[in-house]
């Protein structure tokens, strides 16, 4: 039977018989094709040639306002426009940096988020007010004093309950968030309560509907608070002190759901969820049996809450490279800078990315217009840059900078490594 077959098949093969071709591969079997045959580097030309300029994992990355790759999207409810001027998917950058524009509608309620917030006003004035507590009072509700205009930057303690909206008429600033988890996420609209969530995906941090992508998990980014609900027992504690987002972070490492965590632990799963969502008070027993079972602990949770914001008042007549911010209080991965140049001004600039291979910057022109050379190994070429164009850099190497105007630019470096000013300096009031 078997020689049967054996020459029954060559027979076909000589017959004339017309052989059928196997189906040429498709999606990812053509780039894991590509792999196998042509090796590593074909198949990745390939990938991102089909994935688009986004996924790009050159150097370096300018956004300006006209590129298709600046995603928009409004919260009516707040009056606030986000832009997105984020760097490239392929990099899975831990922060987004927007230009947000701001209405003049007064804020009756507050807004959370684990990580990092950093303002950068560039026309108008921003009014911000926080409800928090020094300790040895209540917690109470509290206004920047001036608002934030142009010519200052503005870090914020973004667990602590806070809002921002114009002076008199709109308001525009950059705006960088990290969140605490420090991984790549994305800003998206929860319909149901307008406020903004951060989704966990390997994806450009921008603002998109949910709809889009309705089955991804999410955390949230921007939770709303009213000052009713943050004098309830436990709930203040529960939010600025950062111990609820902590619960939810750790659970969420695990691949835990709430039940799970709450059967395995004995206790009732809604009032896990309660618990996550700092909507009830918590007894210690039960904060104890949670935090043992996720293994983590409540030190330095009183002091993470003991600083609302820090202001610095830029210098335009300085010329160099200021590190405007202190050191803030707690773990921290963005350090802002300010680089100004007169008119006509050359200055070679070098970075390294030192023992973080994941340092990522970007720059933000302020004002004026400048000439970038970029040196051997991020692009060898010569970009124009006006002022709202961002450029951001993923290697080490040596830039060119030429003020064509007087200008100004911000630095934001996202590393492990500080390169804040050393003295840390928190706002009480």
């Amino acid at each position: 039977m078997i020689a049967l077959v054996h020459h029954e098949f060559q027979s076909s093969q000589f017959s004339g018989t017309k052989r059928i071709k196997s189906a040429q591969p498709s999606g990812l079997a053509l780039i894991e094709s590509l792999y196998f045959g042509a090796g590593p580097q074909a198949a990745q030309d390939q990938l991102q040639r089909l994935m688009g300029p986004e996924q790009s994992v050159r150097p370096y990355a300018l956004c300006d306002a006209g590129e298709k790759s600046v995603g928009m999207d409004i919260v009516p409810a707040d009056e606030i426009s986000y832009e997105s001027f984020s760097p490239p998917a392929s990099w899975n950058a831990s922060y987004s940096l927007q230009r947000v524009r701001l209405g003049d509608k007064i804020k009756s309620e507050f807004v959370f988020h684990p990580g990092e917030e950093i303002l950068i006003p560039i026309r108008g004035e921003i009014a911000y007010h926080f409800f928090w507590s020094p300790g040895a009072r209540p917690p109470e509700r509290v206004l920047l004093n001036p608002p934030a205009g142009e010519g200052t930057l503005l870090r914020i303690n973004p667990q602590i309950p806070h809002h921002a909206w114009g002076v008199k008429g709109e308001a525009v600033a950059w705006l960088i968030l990290r969140h605490a988890t420090n991984s790549p996420v994305a800003l998206v609209m929860d319909q149901g309560s307008s406020s903004l969530t951060l989704k966990h995906w390997g994806d450009t941090p921008r603002v998109v509907r949910d709809q889009e992508s309705s089955s991804t998990i999410r955390t949230p980014l921007r939770r709303r608070v009213t000052s009713h609900d943050l004098r309830k027992p436990g709930a203040y504690a529960m939010i600025a002190w950062g111990i609820s987002e902590l619960i939810r972070d750790a659970r969420q490492k695990t691949g835990l759901t709430t039940t799970d965590l709450a059967r395995s632990i004995g206790i009732d799963p809604s009032s896990m969820s309660r618990l996550e969502e700092a909507k009830a008070n918590v007894s210690i027993e039960m904060l104890s049996r949670v935090c043992r079972a996720l293994r983590i602990g409540m030190a330095e949770r009183m002091e993470s809450g003991s600083w609302i914001f820090e202001r610095e008042r830029v210098d335009p007549k300085r010329t160099g490279n200021q590190h405007v911010m202190s050191s803030p209080k707690g773990p921290h991965f963005l350090h802002p800078s300010l680089l100004h140049l007169g008119e006509g001004e050359r200055r070679a600039v070098s970075f390294e990315k030192g023992t973080d291979p994941e340092r990522i910057s970007s720059w933000i022109v302020l004002t004026g217009r400048l000439l970038v050379e970029l040196q051997n190994g991020i692009g060898a070429k010569s970009i124009i840059l006006d002022a709202g164009n961002v450029l951001h850099f993923r290697e080490h190497g040596n830039v060119t900078l030429q003020a064509m105007q007087r200008s100004s630019v911000a630095q934001v470096v996202h590393s492990h490594i500080c390169e804040c000013k050393s003295k840390a300096v928190g706002q009480s009031i």
